[in-house]
């Protein structure tokens, strides 16, 4: 009998996020929504939204029934996002429908992110949805700085030469 084999683990939201979302804001039931690289589109100045194709969505449970339907007509919600920073904003979410998709937007004051979070064009990120007293919340994470800070744990506690790699 064989082990099952798990190619690809379900990213897991990082510690510091938990920490903040738990301690600070009093959250809970984090939820992956989507992982995607950031286009062109996310970081112009002129479009100010991050945009979360339907097609990407990991699953559409993160929107209570409620929302989803005010969404669907054309009511923005107002909720809270914490940036990579660890800051807090508050953005605009909608849905836009296109002729043949549709996604959600976040907007309003999304330049600032861009800003304050040196997001980039090919940077990857994850948008995981959470509550707060039964409110939808967005933490937005930078995969890249995720991986650099595990890259940078390795060097700072490896060291290698032609005789080897030794513990510091």
């Amino acid at each position: 009998m064989g082990m099952p084999s798990y190619t690809n683990p379900p990213p897991d939201l990082p510690e510091n996020f938990k920490k903040h979302i738990v301690g600070k804001m009093g959250g809970s039931d984090w939820l992956l929504v989507i992982q995607k690289p950031i286009f062109f589109s996310d970081v112009n100045p002129g479009a100010s939204g991050f945009s979360i194709p339907f097609s990407q969505i990991q699953s559409h449970e993160f929107l209570y029934k409620k929302e989803a339907e005010d969404l669907n007509d054309k009511k923005d919600m107002q909720v809270r996002l914490l940036e990579p920073s660890l800051e807090e904003i508050t953005l605009s979410f909608r849905r836009w429908n296109m002729v043949k998709s549709s996604m959600y937007v976040l907007t309003t004051r999304w330049n600032s992110v861009v800003k304050n979070n040196q997001l980039e064009i090919g940077d990857v990120v994850q948008l995981w949805s959470f509550r707060v007293e039964s409110c939808l919340c967005f933490a937005l994470v930078k995969v890249d700085d995720v991986q650099k800070g595990s890259e940078e744990w390795k060097r700072c506690k490896f060291k290698s030469s032609r005789r080897g790699t030794w513990w510091l």
